[in-house]
């Protein structure tokens, strides 16, 4: 395993946020696996992987993906999977995610891959993963985590140039983990301009890095054919998961407000569509807690 040491370079981030990363913006195009230090720790770990996740790229292709808008206005297709925190405003209880409900076997291969990139997380940034370990156990129940791992979700990206962007969202100073396939692609590079480098993210690699403190982006993705395909599957873990109860007791609060919901009813506070929105709250966790297999 080769290891660069680089340095960051300070650059105007209003010059990059939410802009299309290009292949101009960075001198070095990384292709071989290796380690970037700095100051001599490690900072990205970027590796080449075996016939270990053929399952995965499989069921990416299988997978119905949602058009969403994200980062700036930028239309992308991608599906999540893990758990859901609460959402105040449209969903107030934490969940499974869509894919966790509706495509369980799907969502258990992408979850249980978890496992090999915890032990390369493990292997290479040893002290980050014990504290990110340390804080996930703590926090987090493991009834929202995904099993032998200290991740609750993750998502994944088809054919998405994601802007120059930090990440959001998750528990702080730890590293998010992603896998990269690629077929039929020219460019989808991942930029990092601050090292003033690219990784080329071959088909089938990895690279475990902190997306909350280094600037990154993708570049144009080019399809050679229709079937063309660059899926991008990142591990996180999500700060607002520290708010979920144990599911039993997810549940209970649930069908509490409820209940409470159903004598303001009888008082004439409450409308019936309140109460079956409720009643619909309460079945998705209980299925929730039936399919929990991760």
């Amino acid at each position: 395993m080769k290891t660069i040491e680089l340095t960051r370079n300070t650059i105007d981030l209003k010059q990059f946020i939410k802009r299309t990363a290009l292949e101009s913006d960075f001198q070095t195009l990384i292709k071989q696996d290796c380690i970037i230090t700095e100051n001599g720790v490690p900072r990205i770990l970027y590796l080449k992987l075996g016939s270990e996740s053929r399952i995965v790229r499989e069921v990416c292709k299988k997978i119905k993906y949602q058009a969403n808008t994200r980062t700036a206005g930028l239309k992308t297709l991608s599906a999540i999977f893990g758990f859901s925190p609460r959402n105040t405003i449209r969903r107030d209880f934490c969940s499974g995610t869509g894919l966790a409900m509706h495509k369980q076997n799907y969502n258990a291969v992408i979850c249980d891959f978890g496992i090999v990139l915890s032990k390369l997380y493990e292997q290479y940034f040893p002290k980050v993963f014990a504290e990110h370990s340390k804080v996930t156990n703590e926090k987090i129940s493991k009834d929202w985590r995904i099993k032998d791992t200290p991740f609750t979700s993750g998502i994944i990206n088809k054919n998405n140039p994601l802007k120059y962007h930090f990440d959001g969202g998750n528990i702080k100073d730890v590293l998010s983990n992603m896998i990269v396939f690629k077929e039929g692609i020219e460019g989808g590079y991942l930029a990092c301009p601050e090292f003033n480098i690219g990784f080329e993210v071959a088909d089938n690699t990895v690279i475990l890095f902190d997306g909350q403190n280094i600037l990154h982006g993708v570049t144009p993705i080019k399809k050679k054919q229709r079937e063309s395909y660059r899926y991008s599957i990142v591990y996180y873990t999500l700060k607002q998961m520290w708010n979920c109860l144990p599911l039993t007791e997810e549940i209970a609060r649930i069908r509490k407000v409820h209940l409470q919901k159903e004598r303001k009813r009888a008082s004439g506070l409450t409308t019936a569509k309140d109460l079956q929105f409720d009643v619909a709250k309460s079945r998705l966790l209980t299925e929730t807690k039936q399919k929990h297999a991760i």
